[in-house]
């Protein structure tokens, strides 16, 4: 039985692919888009971090024959720990335009998780119809804990 004579690219050959592997786990672990908040489904009682949780949102604007104006619609679906509703104390939105604030609304909570907000464009908001708009919504609870949510609108 021969034995093989050692070579030097069986080295070289080693290095750039132990390389290649190293950097694709790298990247991997820098793709991931979900991070696990431990503390928000914790069910302990009085736990600190419980936090309100903006489930989904919809900012919407469309012309209405009533009111002979555009109308702006803001749904927020605001989830508490334990299904507290009573612990969201606050949602709101506010709207950017390249960065600066141009107009906040209230949104009124309906029923359950729901909360909702419409207003007439010309006489309530310094907004027009079918611009580009950042819209933020967020959800404030009794302990000043937070959510934000942000989103542009659907026209």
């Amino acid at each position: 039985m021969k034995a093989n004579k050692f070579k030097l690219s069986y080295i070289i050959a080693f290095w750039p692919a132990l390389f290649f592997v190293m950097i694709m786990l790298c990247l991997s672990a820098l793709s991931g888009c979900y991070g696990y908040d431990t503390g928000y489904y914790s069910h302990k009682h009085n736990n600190p971090e419980r936090t309100p949780m903006i489930e989904a949102v919809k900012a919407s604007c469309y012309y209405n024959y009533t009111y002979d104006d555009y109308k702006w619609y803001f749904d927020a679906w605001v989830h508490y720990p334990r299904y507290d509703f009573e612990g969201v104390v606050e949602v709101h939105v506010d709207i950017f335009d390249e960065g600066y604030l141009v107009d906040t609304f209230p949104l009124y909570h309906n029923r359950e998780k729901y909360w909702e907000s419409q207003w007439i464009e010309m006489a309530e908001t310094h907004l027009w119809c079918g611009d580009y708009y950042e819209v933020e919504f967020v959800a404030y609870d009794h302990q000043g804990n937070f959510d934000i949510f942000r989103t542009t609108p659907y026209y």
